[in-house]
């Protein structure tokens, strides 16, 4: 399955991946979430 992430995400220090908060979910940087996701690219997939 090809894994795309939108670049808005590249905004935030933090992530939280699959919703949730600190103590529910795995916290991880932008570049973190990329690296362990094995995305293709970063995307713009928001409106103007």
């Amino acid at each position: 399955m090809r894994v795309y992430l939108d670049r808005s995400l590249r905004e935030f220090d933090t992530v939280y991946p699959a919703g949730g908060d600190d103590h529910s979910a795995v916290k991880l940087t932008p570049d973190e979430l990329y690296d362990v996701s094995g995305a293709d690219e970063w995307v713009d997939v928001c409106k103007e």
